[in-house]
C-alpha cells in the first residue's frame, strides 16, 4: 500500500524572524506570570534559589536547543522532532515520540493554555472593569480557542504576524518592571546569595532544592522547539531554524533569569522563603503596584493576555502541521492531511479545539482545587491553589511537560547515535551529555522527594503522561502491523524538499538572502 497523496502547506518563504516568531510558542511573559513563581516553593522547589535553578534550567536547555538544531541543519519537515528521529534514529523511535509529542502538546498548549487564558481574561474583567457580572472563565477560554483557530486558518503569515506584535508589545512593559525593581534595590537590597545553593540545598533532602525548581525551570522554555514545524515553509530551513533556535533559547535564559533575581528581590529574602512569591496568584500585579504604580499592573496584566494568545497561536501552528504530516504520511486517517484554501491544516488545528474544549470539562468535573492540598497550621489539609481551574491548569502543564521533556530526552539521546555516523567532535558529545542529563534532572526534581499519592499534583500527571505513553506505543503497534510500509518510509519528505545538509560544524549560520516580509 503506497502512502497517499494529499495536499500540501504553502510556498517556502518563510524566512528566521518567522522562525523566530513561531519559536516565541514559549511564550515568556505568560510563563512569568503563571510558571516562574512555582520555581520559588520553599517545599518541593528551589526556594530562595530559583534564580539559581532558573539559571540551571536555561543552561540545560541551551544543550537541548543546541541538539534541536543540529537536526534542524540535517532535516525540515512540517512534524518536526517526528521527522528529526524517524529520518535520525529509527521509523519506530520517530512515530513513538511523535505520539507523546504531539499528545502531550495537547496537555500543555492544545489545551492547557486556554485554561490559562481563561483565568487572564476572567480576572482582568474583575479586577479592571467590574467586579460583578464577568463571563466565565471558561466562556474567555472558548473565545480564545476561535480567535487561534480563525487566525490559523487564515495562513500562517497572519499568525505570524499577530505573534510578533503580541510579543513585542508584551517584552517592554515585563522588562521594565524588572529594571525599575533593580534600581530600587527590591526589598532588602540587591544580593547574590540566591546563587548560593547552601541557602536550600543542591538535591533536596526534606524538599526539592534547587533541582526541586528544574522541572518548572525547563518548562518555561517548552515549546522553543515549535520553531521548526514551519520547516518545509521556510525557504533556507537548514540556517533559519537553528538560528532561531539557539537565539530564542539564549535570549529567554537571559529574561527568565533576570525577572527571577528582580521578582526576587522584590519580594525579599524572607518572604520568598516562606513562599510570598509561590503562592501569590498575581504576582505581576503585586510587583507592578508595589515598584511602580497599580496603573502599571493594568498594563502588565494586558501585556500577559496577550503574550498567552501569542502563545496559543503559536503551539496551534506546531499542533496543525504535526497532525498533518501523519496524516500525509499515511499514519493517521488522511483526513488529517487537508488543507484550506490559504495552504493551513485546518483539521489538524482542530485539535486544538479537542484539547482546550476536553481540559476545560476536566476543570470544571474533576475537582482538583479539593484534590491538591497540603497540611495547614492547624494539621488540616489546605488547597494549595485558588480553584479548579488554575489546580488543573498546572496539573496539564506539568503533563505537557513531563511528555515533551521524555521526547527532549529521546532527541538528546539519539544524537549520540548521529554523532557516532558523523564524525562528531568530542566537544559535541559533551553538550549532548548535559542535554541528556536536563530532563532528567528534571524529572528528578519533581518527583523525589514528595508524597507519593492525590494530593501531589507532579504524581497525577505523572499518571497521565504514562497514559500518553500507552496510548502512543499502542497507536505504533497498530501502524506497524497494519501498515509496515507506511512506517518503513515515514518522514520521506524530510529529505525531499531541501535535501540532507551536512552535520559538522563548519556549516555557514550567517543570514541567506531572503524575503523578510512578515
Amino acid at each position: 500500500m503506497s502512502t497517499p497523496q494529499t495536499s500540501a502547506l504553502g510556498e517556502r518563504k518563510l524566512s528566521t524572524i518567522h522562525a523566530v516568531a513561531q519559536a516565541l510558542a514559549l511564550g515568556p511573559m505568560f510563563s512569568i506570570a503563571l510558571v516562574e513563581g512555582s520555581i520559588s516553593r520553599p517545599d518541593i522547589g528551589a526556594g530562595w534559589n530559583a534564580t539559581l535553578a532558573v539559571l540551571f534550567a536555561s543552561l540545560g536547555v541551551m544543550a537541548i536547543g543546541y541538539v534541536v538544531a543540529l537536526y534542524a541543519r540535517r532535516y525540515a519537515g512540517a512534524g518536526a522532532v517526528y521527522e528529526y528521529l524517524t529520518r535520525g534514529a529509527h521509523p519506530s523511535v520517530g512515530i513513538f515520540a511523535a505520539g507523546v509529542f504531539f499528545m502531550g502538546t495537547l496537555f500543555l498548549g492544545g489545551g492547557g493554555i486556554y485554561l490559562g487564558l481563561g483565568i487572564l481574561m476572567n480576572g482582568f474583567w474583575t479586577a479592571h472593569i467590574s467586579a460583578t457580572g464577568a463571563p466565565a472563565w471558561w466562556i474567555f477560554g472558548l473565545i480564545g480557542v476561535g480567535f487561534v483557530l480563525l487566525l490559523n486558518y487564515l495562513g500562517v503569515r497572519i499568525a505570524i504576524r499577530a505573534m510578533l506584535t503580541f510579543a513585542a508589545i508584551a517584552l517592554v512593559p515585563m522588562l521594565l518592571l524588572g529594571i525599575v525593581i533593580v534600581a530600587k534595590g527590591g526589598q532588602g537590597g540587591n544580593t547574590l546569595t540566591m546563587f548560593d545553593p547552601g541557602q536550600t540545598s543542591l538535591l533536596g533532602i526534606s524538599h526539592g532544592g534547587v533541582l526541586g525548581g528544574v522541572l518548572l525551570g525547563i518548562l518555561l522554555f517548552v515549546g522553543f522547539e515549535a520553531a521548526a514545524s514551519i520547516g518545509e515553509e521556510s525557504h533556507d530551513p537548514h540556517r533559519s531554524i537553528p538560528r532561531a533556535v539557539l537565539a530564542t533559547v539564549a535570549a529567554a535564559g537571559l529574561l527568565f533569569t533576570f525577572i527571577a533575581y528582580a521578582f526576587s528581590i522584590g519580594y525579599g529574602h524572607a518572604a520568598v522563603s516562606k513562599g510570598a512569591w509561590a503562592l501569590d496568584p498575581a504576582a505581576v500585579d503585586t510587583l507592578g503596584t508595589k515598584y511602580i504604580g497599580s496603573w502599571f499592573a493594568t498594563i502588565l496584566d494586558l501585556v500577559v493576555i496577550l503574550d498567552a494568545i501569542g502563545l496559543a497561536l503559536a503551539i496551534c501552528v506546531t499542533i496543525g502541521r504535526g497532525y498533518f504530516a501523519l496524516g500525509r504520511d499515511g499514519l493517521l486517517p488522511k483526513v488529517f492531511a487537508r488543507t484550506s484554501r490559504f495552504n493551513t491544516p485546518w483539521v489538524g488545528n482542530l485539535l486544538v479545539a479537542v484539547g482546550g474544549i476536553g481540559l476545560i470539562l476536566l476543570a470544571t468535573n474533576a475537582h482538583y482545587f479539593n484534590l491538591f492540598v497540603a497540611p495547614g497550621a492547624n494539621g488540616k489539609p489546605v488547597p494549595i491553589f485558588p480553584n479548579d481551574q488554575f489546580a488543573t491548569f498546572i496539573m496539564a502543564a506539568t503533563v505537557g511537560s513531563f511528555a515533551v521533556e521524555f521526547v527532549y530526552l529521546m532527541l538528546a539521546v539519539a544524537m549520540i547515535w548521529v554523532l557516532a555516523r558523523t564524525g562528531g567532535k568530542p566537544w559535541q558529545y559533551v553538550v549532548v551529555v548535559i542535554a541528556i542529563a536536563t530532563p532528567i534532572l528534571g524529572f528528578y526534581g519533581a518527583l523525589h522527594p514528595g508524597p507519593h499519592n492525590a494530593s501531589n499534583y507532579n504524581y497525577i500527571a505523572l499518571y497521565y503522561t504514562l497514559v500518553v505513553l500507552a496510548l502512543a506505543a499502542i497507536w505504533f503497534a497498530i501502524c506497524r502491523l497494519a501498515v509496515p510500509d507506511r512506517v518503513a518510509n515515514a518522514a520521506r519528505h524530510a529529505t525531499e524538499h531541501h535535501g540532507v545538509a551536512p552535520l559538522d560544524e563548519n556549516v555557514d549560520f550567517t543570514p541567506a538572502p531572503e524575503n523578510t516580509a512578515i
